[in-house]
């Protein structure tokens, strides 16, 4: 399946994998790529292999548990995120090397999942790979299927405010 215009992915991943894994830890070379696009494919790949939404829920549970929460002086108002049924936070910055860092904690086991996701998806990105995304692009994922709106609304908070804050920093 080649949602994003990128070589079509390797053997689908089985529903015991958890990926996304590191980065350069996968035989599959789409997975560990860097590109945003890949990633996208990758994260696709994987949640559509999952058929029940309860397989989504808990690979979502893994992901939140490999999240680093935020330190507690991040946990400002300037870094939540807006519009969200619970407590979300984005941290965003540039590096040295122009690309974007993300980092994100949320009160709630399953929206800090999503968070995950959005923030292996982003983070080292450029700034033009973080804003070529079109919010038509993530439902194709599959990880929203079966989540009710307030998560479906974090999902998309969170990804217009990694995109927003890529806008502020670099002054695009």
């Amino acid at each position: 399946m080649n949602l994003f215009n990128v070589h079509p992915p390797g053997p689908k991943p089985k529903t015991t994998l958890l990926f996304p894994p590191k980065l350069g830890v996968s035989n599959n070379a789409l997975c560990a790529s860097p590109k945003v696009t890949d990633k996208l494919n990758c994260l696709a790949s994987e949640f559509t292999s999952l058929s029940e939404p309860i397989e989504r829920v808990k690979r979502l549970l893994h992901y939140a548990s490999l999240l680093a929460p935020l330190e507690e002086w991040e946990r400002v108002e300037a870094n939540r995120v807006g519009g969200c049924a619970t407590e979300v936070w984005v941290v965003a910055e540039m590096d040295e090397k122009g690309r974007m860092r993300f980092r994100a904690d949320s009160d709630s086991e399953i929206s800090k999942g999503l968070c995950w996701c959005l923030v292996w998806i982003f983070d080292g990105a450029e700034p033009q790979e973080v804003l070529m995304v079109h919010r038509d692009h993530l439902p194709h994922i599959n990880i929203i299927n079966g989540l009710n709106h307030s998560r479906l609304n974090t999902w998309h908070n969170v990804f217009f405010t990694m995109q927003k804050a890529t806008q502020q920093i670099n002054h695009l």
